[in-house]
């Protein structure tokens, strides 16, 4: 199973490195009553968040339970332990690998850009260009159509309106 340990910001690779480094002492320890641990995972995407690959929810709450800047394991409900921090394959995939934005746009859409120097404008899709990750879009409060060419990741869909380009 793999499982979400919850940890201070900006120290996940501190706590992975610690964590590991407790997992291979423990093993070394208790050889023959070794709980395994096997793998363990950061990345800038999951910002908070390790992820940490082992036989049971107890072998990483004990791991982490010795580690400053880990807040435990993240439960999915409140309360509920029979899923505690665990995540699935597939949950796995959406988080590491997601969908870019730029697929599900259609020209016409309505958007709102939410960084750059438009930030909170509203603009229709007039143009998408899937290879360079660039959508052309036309401000709605503008007095004249301005077309201005954004990263797929600087806008949010509001509405769905056109066909597929």
């Amino acid at each position: 199973m793999i499982y979400v340990v919850k940890v201070t910001a900006n120290q996940e690779r501190v706590v992975a490195e610690m964590i590991c480094r407790e997992a291979i002492a423990r093993r070394n320890e208790y050889l023959k009553e070794s709980k395994e641990v096997y793998s363990i995972l950061y990345t800038t995407g999951l910002k908070g968040y390790i992820l940490v690959e082992a036989d049971n929810p107890g072998t990483v709450e004990d791991l982490a339970r010795g580690i400053s800047k880990t807040k435990g394991l993240l439960l999915k409900k409140k309360g509920d332990l029979s899923s505690a921090g665990t995540i699935s394959i597939e949950e796995l995939e959406k988080t590491l690998m997601p969908t870019p934005v730029v697929k599900e746009i259609n020209k016409e859409d309505l958007v709102e850009l939410i960084a750059g120097p438009f930030k909170g404008e509203k603009a229709r899709v007039a143009k998408i260009n899937q290879d360079k990750n660039e959508v052309t879009v036309e401000l709605i409060e503008a007095a004249v159509p301005i077309p201005v060419i954004v990263r797929g990741e600087d806008i949010k869909i509001l509405e769905k309106g056109g066909e597929r380009e």
